[in-house]
């Protein structure tokens, strides 16, 4: 009898971890989320909509998400580096804007496979400064807790690095809110805190 247990466990056990590899190495579900086809338009510069933006201080200025992605698979040319050089190759950024939240996805070419992660965040002004809270995440379609989303802070420095004349432009608003498939970045003075 407790050999039929025992192996019944062991069973449910294994179906489970099978279930998480299957799940975590699924991409996610990008259905929703604009500007990741390919096109032959060249992006808006949006740095320079920021930066005027930031000198004008006059009104809110609003990226649509599609506009955001293209410029960011224009900007951001990848590679993957250390041992996992030989196993992904980085694909592309995507940002999916939903109301008071933003999820961060990051693309590798996985021998032929694409495989994702993502990060939800919230961002919150204190002071002169931004707060950006991870409040969870994935790998592929399996969703994960904001601790386990550790492995991925070397992708992250590495973006923020590749990024850092963007994120310095939007450092300099008084408000970053999002939207459904947009981000208002409000540079006013009188903006609310």
């Amino acid at each position: 009898m407790f050999r039929v247990f025992l192996s019944s466990i062991v069973t449910v056990w294994l179906a489970f971890l099978t279930a998480v590899l299957v799940e975590s190495h699924r991409p996610a579900n990008l259905k929703g989320v604009a500007g990741l086809e390919p096109t032959n338009k060249p992006s808006e510069d949006l740095l320079d909509l920021i930066e005027q933006s930031v000198w004008h201080r006059s009104t809110p200025l609003v990226l649509s998400e599609a506009a955001v992605n293209r410029y960011l698979g224009t900007v951001l040319n990848g590679r993957q580096a250390g041992p996992s050089y030989f196993f992904a190759q980085f694909d592309r950024v995507a940002l999916d804007f939903q109301p008071g939240m933003c999820r961060l996805m990051l693309f590798w070419n996985t021998r032929g496979l694409r495989s994702t992660a993502s990060i939800d965040f919230t961002v919150t002004r204190d002071k002169q400064e931004f707060v950006i809270v991870p409040v969870g995440g994935s790998y592929g379609r399996l969703p994960i807790l904001r601790g386990a989303l550790a492995m991925l802070i070397p992708a992250c420095r590495s973006l923020c690095n590749a990024l850092e004349s963007d994120i310095r432009a939007i450092s300099q608003m008084n408000e970053i809110r999002f939207e459904k498939q947009k981000v208002v970045l409000d540079p006013r003075f009188n903006a609310k805190r």
